[in-house]
């Protein structure tokens, strides 16, 4: 397994988003310098417009492996009730597929939708089912779109009720429906641990279809904002179980670390985290 940085880590620069691509081009080389070989460029929102060529003339150049997250929150209802946000939902994956091939990188993340402007809705049967309709289509375009560049998404286990899906099962059948060698899981361990799962069973469940893992570290009690993107060791998740389980599936990708920090923790994050993958078997 290999540590990778995820690509607008809070308190890494003094600027807000959006970075600008001269920031983007600093961050990258900066992650070199801490040792960091495989950088996460995302969520793509936090960042201005990005100069593919000059990006992966830059990762080129630090032989740095990347990959995309388009992140963004997509609401569910708007999703379910209006062109406009299902049309920003896939302007923005499109968006992140033609980067990603752009860069060279064959992995493209992103979050499904989900109820954030009514905690009633899904108990709208008729709501969900359209929200769940249109999703449908719109990762089968994208899924296609992605494959004929050679280029895997995966789609984010974000699961934070109300949701689009009934649960992790539910979440699973809907990533099943398409071919693995085209859509996977991003594997999002903090807020899983948050939500109550079990980690040991959803690396399980995901077993055949991980293709990267968010870490961050969490509590169980708080604010979302609070008590997730915690720096490795500073909350409650057995990182130790966590990297015992991704061994016993044989997942060997990146543990992408996405935590809300200075220079100073993500250095001591990343390096616990190395600690841990040569002590565990």
């Amino acid at each position: 397994m290999k540590i990778a940085l995820h690509g607008a880590p809070e308190g890494f620069f003094k600027s807000t988003p959006p970075h600008s691509n001269s920031e983007l081009l600093r961050l990258v080389q900066k992650a070199d310098s801490l040792g960091f070989k495989c950088f996460e460029i995302g969520p793509l929102w936090s960042f201005e417009e990005i100069d593919a060529k000059s990006l992966r003339s830059v990762l080129d150049g630090l032989g740095m492996e990347r990959s995309v997250h388009v992140g963004g929150l997509y609401d569910a209802m708007k999703f379910a009730l209006t062109e406009k946000e299902g049309n920003r939902f896939q302007k923005e994956l499109h968006s992140g597929i033609q980067l990603c091939g752009e860069l060279s990188s064959q992995l493209v993340s992103f979050h499904p939708p989900f109820f954030t402007t009514n905690s009633t809705a899904p108990q709208e049967s008729e709501l969900l089912s359209n929200a769940r309709t249109r999703f449908l289509k719109l990762v089968k375009q994208e899924v296609e779109f992605a494959s004929k560049k050679g280029i895997q998404i995966a789609l984010e286990s974000f699961c934070y009720p109300p949701f689009t899906f009934a649960g992790l099962h539910d979440f699973m059948q809907f990533v099943s429906r398409f071919p693995s060698t085209k859509l996977g899981v991003l594997l999002e361990t903090g807020h899983l641990f948050q939500m109550g799962f079990n980690l040991d069973e959803s690396v399980h469940m995901f077993r055949d279809r991980i293709l990267d893992v968010h870490v961050h570290d969490a509590t169980l009690e708080g604010d979302v904002q609070k008590t997730t993107h915690l720096p490795i060791g500073s909350g409650n998740i057995d990182f130790t179980g966590l990297i015992s389980a991704l061994r016993k599936v044989k997942y060997n990708g990146w543990l992408t670390l996405e935590i809300n920090g200075d220079e100073r923790k993500i250095i001591e994050s990343k390096a616990h985290l190395e600690k841990l993958i040569r002590i565990t078997t």
